[in-house]
């Protein structure tokens, strides 16, 4: 589950203080959910050495973020939190995804160019592999806010419980 920092701290005032939200991160990942079930964890905070912690730190800046999502898919499944994270690196680390999401700049994109992008640049990605989601900003245009890709085993897979609330066409907000 990756999340379009720029558009959600806009979006959401009470996400201002964030740490991705004031060092102007352009995305960030928000959890992996590995369809074990949720809210599981209880409280429980993930136990990361300070190596894996500074890698994680990369893609998941937010110790609030991390703990929910240990807390809500992690803890449900078999894997250690260290495992759970590394999982989650390791999928980061190998998803290419459309520049337009790096430049700092905001675009309009059409949804269909966007997910072709996506399936190109990621070998065996399927445009059923992709959900993306959006709420509504200003003048109620349609702005990008997470981007859930879906696995099957190791591969890319077909999303099950799809949202699919972009329309047609899109706001990438790149924050100015």
């Amino acid at each position: 589950m990756i999340e379009m920092t720029p558009a959600l701290c806009n979006l959401q005032p009470s996400r201002a203080r964030m740490r991705q939200c004031l060092e102007g991160y352009s995305l960030t990942v928000s959890g992996l959910d590995m369809g074990y079930g949720e809210r599981c964890g209880r409280g429980s905070d993930p136990r990361l050495t300070p190596l894996q912690l500074k890698v994680v730190n990369r893609i998941m800046p937010d110790t609030t973020v991390r703990s929910q999502a240990w807390q809500h898919h992690g803890a449900c499944s078999p894997l250690s939190a260290s495992s759970y994270f590394r999982q989650i690196t390791n999928y980061a680390g190998v998803l290419k995804l459309p520049s337009e999401l790096n430049t700092g700049n905001s675009y309009t994109v059409s949804k269909s160019r966007f997910i072709s992008q996506m399936t190109r640049l990621n070998s065996g990605m399927s445009s059923a592999s992709v959900d993306l989601i959006c709420q509504a900003g200003n003048r109620r245009q349609s702005v990008l806010t997470d981007i859930h890709v879906c696995y099957d085993g190791g591969q890319f897979g077909k999303c099950n419980e799809v949202i699919n609330s972009c329309g047609s066409n899109f706001i990438i907000s790149g924050g100015k």
